[in-house]
């Protein structure tokens, strides 16, 4: 039934769309050849050119749901790496959460990345390769020509790991005949310096070489030094045209990423309530009482190394306890490397074009980054990924068409280390995909104004995962007198990448029973290990030990197999006038399963999802309004979801899980209007209704049997019901709103021009609104933030002929403490990543 509503109320919302369009269109001028038109298209709105559907087309003319933003636009903005891209696309949320790691949403739809072998659901493409690694997304951008935002799975042309949509990010290319160029700098607070610098250099008449570099970096905003930027890349191209009928572009570039990385605050800690009905009354979380952090401690931009945190840790149970035997969170650091080289082929065979795209990719990541989850996360990988397409294309009547493979292979392996306190998680993993599809997409044109489109693909993924995993858990024997369940009997583990590592560094005398040296890592698979602690005396509200043993139980994990499926989309264009369009489409996409390093968590399944588009797209007035409109509506079945959770042996794992479905449906308006020569005011407003229709999971229950019944429940404004059969809980977050899906997002900027003799001025201020939204993945109230608006302004000074200009600049003008990540940790400590707070400085480009 609902179904039927929605296509009620997406005709009727079609409809206005129409008429709307057909108001501002001119009759006359709907006569005219549509193709004709567009090309004499001058003056008003500067025309952005993207190849999003794989063929060259203006912005206005793409019936999909896009983005898109110049490299100089991008620079304005300082959106120098992936996760600033919520500047330019209000449906795009972006997330680093420490080390390599980032995430990217889109309407809802989207993915945690913590570890080398959990895949995205926006798919990222740099120079039309695909990037299998999302760290691989994070090093800065360079001598970028366009950025697009593709809204919406692509199934078809894009396919692999595309439910939520696309990220292409398109490097200036070489140009032939032309010696020019650019060096750009620039100095801002927190000893922020940029120098990027790019030359184009023509080889010989048919020849041209691109060379480009970039250095970034900063200080870390926050008070302990982190949150930082160190970064480098290089990038040369060399494109030549040997012929009237091949040309050819290869393209090989190298990045850095150094420094400390992300850091976390600390908001407070989840501290028992006993299970007794009066005291657990009327609490946001059934049995647990939040205790914030004093302020010098949970502040924004103040960091988990300060020595007020330092403090504070000492005292929560949560830590737990720093006892003699515990220490401090391990400082973060990260150092990783990626190589790429990738080349595009074109042949003319006569009425028939044939596109090939080979591509191999390298990245080597060493971090180590912490937060309450975590005293330390440490993280080595390699990765190599090859990657080939082919397209061919052509036209055949009234039909366009297209028909294409694609072969990816990659190869990930890794170590990992997720030291939390009195728990660890280590694993050696491998884990291999191969991917491989076959697609086509027609166009059938009706008439000159009137266009439908049909696309379908077929994928076949195979996996193969192989883990070395462990789980070193300290366990009590004794229930502490006073502040349960912590056990500050139990040491904090040593810092380590292997838990060799880890082991050698425990002092002996710990272990008097049994020696800690006797493990045996090849001994029976999930089976644990005992090593009694003690004794020793800890003293206070507690007992004196023994009391506590260390649970060392290996575990290897072997898993493969794949999936096919076939995806496709329908689509219908008209062109009301050559610069008025209205389509509606339907594309589906899926996201296959795969394997973790978690035990009891070791398999998930593939994900779906449907979605429903109308929209329209609009330019008036002699090209000096854009108006753009899309109606959505979504449907997600299977959805993955990569979060902290707790494993079979009671540590905190980040693993992907299927946890049901969620409807995600809603409006985007885009528009720019050239309100006068020299001033032009630019926005967009999305709506967005997101919520899990059926979001459920279990979680394993860390109680003792003994204890009273739902002591330990989990830490959640979900439904949590006791199963005392398995000892778990199965957990309901059904009817919650869609993580980083604010109900409204908002841009807004205004760009005026001046100029007096042979100089121009330019000042621009944007705002950026986003609506109360759920930013962490446990549902706790402190997870559930207020809405935020953010400005930037800028002020360029330059010559008329764009030789030169200088820029004074200030983001997030009012110094907003915008929250990015909240995660509940260890202990039930709950900590908070940000947006970067205020920034300022100037910039310099010289153009030659």
């Amino acid at each position: 039934m609902k179904f039927h509503t929605c296509n009620a109320s997406v005709s009727k919302a079609a409809l206005s769309i129409a008429l709307v369009s057909a108001m501002f269109a001119s009759p006359a001028a709907a006569q005219d050849s549509a193709s004709d038109e567009r090309a004499q298209r001058s003056g008003g709105l500067d025309v952005i050119v993207v190849t999003a559907q794989r063929r060259e087309e203006t912005l206005q003319d793409a019936a999909i749901p896009i983005n898109a933003a110049t490299g100089e636009e991008l620079a304005l903005a300082g959106v120098t790496d992936a996760t600033a891209l919520n500047k330019i696309a209000p449906a795009l949320y972006t997330t680093s959460g420490g080390g390599a790691n980032a995430g990217y949403f889109v309407r809802g739809v989207g993915n945690f990345t913590n570890n080398g072998y959990t895949n995205p659901a926006v798919a990222f493409n740099i120079d039309g390769v695909y990037i299998g690694r999302p760290s691989s997304t994070i090093a800065s951008f360079l001598d970028v020509a366009v950025v697009e935002v593709l809204k919406g799975p692509q199934g078809t042309l894009y396919g692999r790991n595309a439910t939520g949509g696309a990220i292409n990010v398109i490097p200036t290319k070489p140009q032939l005949g032309e010696f020019s160029g650019y060096v750009s700098g620039s100095y801002g607070n927190y000893d922020a310096f940029d120098i990027s610098a790019a030359i184009n250099v023509p080889v010989s008449d048919s020849g041209a070489l691109r060379l480009a570099a970039v250095v970034n970096q900063h200080d870390g905003y926050n008070s302990d030094g982190t949150f930082d930027a160190k970064d480098f890349a290089v990038r040369g191209q060399f494109y030549a045209e040997p012929s009237d009928v091949f040309n050819f572009r290869v393209s090989m570039d190298y990045s850095t990423q150094k420094g400390v990385g992300a850091g976390t605050n600390i908001q407070g800690v989840y501290n028992i309530i006993p299970p007794v009905p009066a005291l657990r009354a009327n609490q946001p979380v059934n049995g647990w009482r939040f205790d914030a952090a004093p302020d010098a401690v949970s502040a924004p931009y103040s960091g988990l190394h300060t020595p007020a945190a330092d403090a504070y840790t000492a005292t929560i149970a949560g830590a737990p306890l720093h006892s003699p035997y515990n220490g401090d969170y391990v400082y973060p650091f990260r150092n990783d490397k990626f190589f790429g080289v990738n080349a595009e082929l074109n042949f003319d065979l006569g009425g028939v074009d044939l596109t090939i795209i080979p591509a191999y990719r390298h990245s080597e990541l060493d971090n180590q980054f912490n937060g309450p989850p975590f005293k330390a996360a440490i993280n080595q990988d390699t990765a190599e990924q090859f990657s080939v397409e082919a397209r061919l294309s052509g036209s055949a009547g009234q039909l366009d068409w297209i028909v294409g493979g694609y072969y990816f292979d990659e190869t990930v392996e890794g170590v990992n280390s997720f030291n939390q306190f009195a728990t660890l998680g280590a694993n050696a993993y491998t884990s291999k995909s191969e991917s491989a599809a076959v697609f086509a997409r027609a166009t059938f044109n009706v008439t000159d104004s009137l266009r439908i489109v049909g696309g379908i693909r077929y994928t076949d993924e195979n996996r193969e995962f192989e883990a070395d995993a462990v789980a070193v858990t300290g366990v009590c024997l004794e229930e502490p007198t006073g502040r349960a369940p912590f056990c500050p009997q139990v040491p904090t583990i040593p810092v380590g990448l292997t838990l060799q590592d880890s082991l050698s560094q425990f002092d002996p005398a710990l272990f008097p029973a049994r020696p800690i040296s006797t493990y045996d890592p090849n001994g029976p698979n999930g089976v644990g290990q005992v090593f009694p602690y003690g004794p020793f005396n800890v003293g206070g509200d507690f007992p004196p030990g023994p009391g506590a043993l260390l649970i060392i139980t290996p575990n290897q994990i072997q898993r493969s197999g794949g999936d096919g499926e076939v995806t496709y989309r329908a689509a219908v264009e008209y062109d009301i006038t050559p610069d008025n369009l209205l389509y509606a489409s339907f594309e589906n996409g899926f996201r296959a399963g795969g394997f973790n390093a978690s035990r009891g968590n070791e398999e998930y399944a593939p994900e779906f999802i449907d979605a429903f588009t109308i929209g329209s797209k609009n330019r008036f007035f002699d090209n000096r309004l854009e108006l753009n409109l899309e109606l959505f509506y979504w449907k997600y079945e299977g959805q993955q979801l990569a979060a902290l959770g707790v494993d079979v042996d009671g540590n905190n794992s980040f693993y992907t899980r299927n946890v049901g479905e969620s409807s995600i449906k809603g409006a985007d308006i885009d528009f720019q209007f050239l309100a006068t020569e020299t001033t032009k005011i630019r926005g967009g407003v999305q709506y967005l209704d997101a919520t899990y229709d059926s979001y459920m999971f279990n979680q394993t229950d860390l109680a003792d049997p003994a204890d009273p019944p739902e002591l330990l429940r989990p830490v959640t404004t979900c439904d949590a019901t006791q199963d005392l059969a398995t000892d778990s809980y199965d957990v309901d977050c059904s009817g919650k709103a869609a993580l980083n899906s604010p109900k409204w997002s908002a841009n807004i900027g205004i760009e005026q021009t001046v100029e007096f003799g042979e100089l121009r001025l330019i000042g621009s201020v944007d705002g950026r609104y986003r609506g109360a939204r759920e930013v962490g993945f446990n549902y706790i109230p402190e997870s559930r933030i207020g809405s935020d608006f953010t400005m930037d302004a800028a002020l360029t000074l330059g010559d008329i002929d764009d030789r030169w200009t200088l820029t004074a600049y200030v983001r997030n003008l009012t110094d907003e403490a915008v929250l990015s990540v909240v995660q509940l940790g260890a202990g039930n400590v709950v900590g908070a990543n940000y947006q970067p707070p205020r920034t300022y400085g100037l910039r310099a480009k010289f153009n030659f």
